[in-house]
């Protein structure tokens, strides 16, 4: 009779505590609420007072990745110039970080700073689809690619990186008359190391306030804010590449970016029409 009743008073103190924890979630989840929603509501009258419309919708509650330190991978620059010069191609070193490779399609340079050049006939055949799948390989994000009536176009397709894409880090594919003649860019290793982290990065909204100050001190062309989105910021010293986490903010006019480490906004391309 006393265990049935010894377990009756431990369930009892079980039911006690999981109800406890459970309450106690429940405070932490609506002052979370409680304050983003208050967050919001002050950014949005702070754009207000500035000209500016500021989409509550637009303030992300995603957290900032960490940085990432890159190192050179010259096996996959091997692979890159392989696939765009023909198997086997020959390679030598030229010094000061820098690698020449020569094939059947062309000739390519890749840097120690990750930035490479190739040139030749590198594509005679569907060379949009060539290009495609060069993005699928190497980390970009796929281009839209619209050839004008004789067969030629300039298109550029943004680094990748963990699923987010990487502002200041592209390729560009030149198409003559259908055949591709010149790709460039920076080809982005596929793995790091995590950077250590001696202050917490910047939230959305902490990236916004960010933003509302520069565009107060520039006096920036902007009148709507629509969104904000989690990217890296290709940072280069040298032969040094890292990846640090930042904010692009979308506008009526471009998007801008927001170093999540040092809160420096950088301007990105303007939308079509818009002045450079």
């Amino acid at each position: 009779m006393e265990r049935f009743h010894l377990k009756n008073i431990i369930i009892l103190i079980l039911v006690l505590l999981n109800g406890f924890l459970l309450f106690s979630l429940a405070q932490r989840r609506t002052s979370e609420q409680n304050a983003y929603r208050r967050t919001v509501e002050q950014l949005v009258a702070l754009f207000q007072r500035d000209g500016m419309d500021l989409d509550p919708g637009a303030i992300s509650r995603a957290s900032p990745p960490s940085g990432v330190s890159l190192v050179r991978d010259t096996a996959l620059e091997e692979q890159a110039a392989a696939f765009l010069l023909g198997q086997a191609p020959s390679s030598s070193d030229q010094g000061g970080g820098i690698f020449h490779y020569a094939g059947a399609a062309g000739e390519a340079l890749f840097r120690s700073s990750g930035g490479f050049e190739a040139a030749g006939t590198l594509a005679g055949r569907d060379a949009g689809e060539f290009c495609r799948e060069f993005c699928r390989a190497f980390s970009y994000e796929v281009p839209d690619i619209r050839l004008d009536g004789g067969g030629s176009g300039v298109f550029t397709a943004a680094g990748v990186f963990g699923k987010l894409p990487v502002f200041n880090c592209t390729v560009t594919f030149t198409i003559q008359e259908g055949v591709l003649t010149a790709v460039s860019g920076t080809l982005l290793p596929k793995s790091g190391v995590p950077s250590p982290e001696e202050e917490p990065p910047l939230s959305a909204a902490g990236a916004l306030a960010a933003f509302q100050r520069m565009r107060r001190e520039s006096s920036a062309v902007v009148s709507t804010v629509t969104d904000t989105q989690l990217c890296y910021e290709l940072q280069t010293a040298g032969s040094a590449m890292s990846l640090v986490p930042a904010w692009r903010v979308a506008t009526d006019t471009g998007d801008y970016y927001v170093n999540c480490l040092t809160g420096a906004v950088t301007a990105g391309s303007p939308r079509a029409g818009e002045a450079a």
